[in-house]
């Protein structure tokens, strides 16, 4: 979520349906911008939880969801009439025994469903019109069953909308390029559009809010994988370390543990990009965080000159300056912060840095 301003009309929820195993999942945008749209933003939220509260879901979950927005709608469009005022909404139940959703498509920018080799299998288009316009509208419920690896992503205008320098839009054919790939996770797919999104706007005032909402239903329950791609740059070093900071905090883990991986992450990438690809057309880097149940694993693979940390010998600091042997610092460094370093090759020629911390 990016407000344009200091208020935004833009809104995103998530909430437990009652005593039920059901949970509502809420992406919306109210008409207009600036103060007027962030009052009745709250408003529109508010009435969808309270509303969301008195229906009995274990009953008829499709009945409910129906009831909470044609509740909501009426008493906008009955109660504050003359403002004028609507929203696009998608409202989503999640069944997460069944793995079926159950929505309401209320006008907004159709949420897409990508499967686990990143082609769009879906698209939920508007099962009816924008909420608040006039009372006793119809809306249709629709329900879909997500498989395993499938993706679920929905967004306001503001993502497609973005403007550059040349008030070029980002559009949908841009941000479909981008979404359309496999994803080890949902905070991958973000992070990376985001990413592009960033760049396309640059030093543009942000033209509308942006707010995006994604999750995924895991291969297996144990899954906790994220990753990224980038070419082994200088000018992608910054990024590289900003994804290792933010999928460390995004997977709940202390400032300890984000200083660690975001250094170790700063000084391997930074030997890669300097000696790996030396003499070569610079090929790429992908760094992938694994959340373990007692450990944290980060493994950067790159396609250069083969580096084998463990067999580097490391400087002895305190030795004498005009005895001591030039570079190792650096891995020294990593030494200190991780519990365990290890090399290997992957399948793919590739090589591979493993770096483990003990989460207990």
């Amino acid at each position: 979520f990016k407000a344009a301003r200091q208020v935004a009309g833009d809104f995103y929820d998530l909430f437990k349906i009652g005593d039920t195993n059901y949970i509502a999942f809420v992406i919306g945008d109210v008409c207009d911008k600036g103060v007027g749209a962030a009052l009745f933003m709250v408003l529109f939220r508010s009435l969808l939880r309270a509303y969301s509260s008195k229906e009995k879901a274990s009953d008829d979950v499709r009945l409910a969801l129906k009831n909470i927005i044609l509740n909501t709608n009426n008493y906008i469009a009955e109660t504050h009439s003359k403002a004028n005022m609507f929203a696009s909404i998608f409202f989503g139940i999640l069944d997460p025994e069944k793995n079926e959703i159950h929505y309401i498509n209320g006008g907004l920018e159709a949420p897409i469903i990508i499967d686990c080799q990143g082609k769009i299998i879906n698209k939920l288009l508007p099962t009816g019109p924008v909420i608040g316009m006039f009372s006793n509208l119809n809306y249709t419920v629709d329900s879909i069953r997500l498989n395993p690896g499938d993706i679920l992503f929905a967004y306001t205008d503001g993502t497609t909308d973005a403007k550059n320098s040349s008030q070029e839009l980002f559009s949908e054919g841009k941000l479909l390029e981008l979404i359309t790939q496999t994803w080890d996770s949902g905070f991958s797919m973000l992070y990376n559009l985001n990413s592009n999104l960033d760049k396309h706007i640059g030093s543009q005032d942000q033209y509308d809010d942006i707010t995006q909402i994604t999750f995924r239903r895991k291969l297996s329950p144990d899954e906790n994988r994220h990753s990224i791609i980038r070419k082994a740059e200088y000018d992608n070093l910054e990024e590289l370390r900003e994804f290792v900071e933010n999928v460390v905090l995004y997977c709940g883990l202390n400032n300890d543990f984000v200083f660690a991986f975001k250094l170790a992450a700063e000084e391997m990438c930074t030997n890669i990009i300097k000696y790996g690809y030396e003499g070569q057309e610079a090929g790429n880097i992908k760094i992938v965080f694994i959340l373990e149940k007692d450990k944290a694993v980060l493994k950067i693979y790159d396609y250069g000159k083969q580096f084998i940390p463990e067999e580097y010998e490391l400087p002895d600091i305190n030795a004498d300056w005009e005895n001591r042997e030039i570079g190792g610092l650096g891995i020294k460094l990593v030494n200190g912060l991780m519990d365990k370093i290890e090399y290997t090759k992957g399948t793919d020629n590739s090589n591979c840095i493993i770096l483990e911390k003990k989460l207990i």
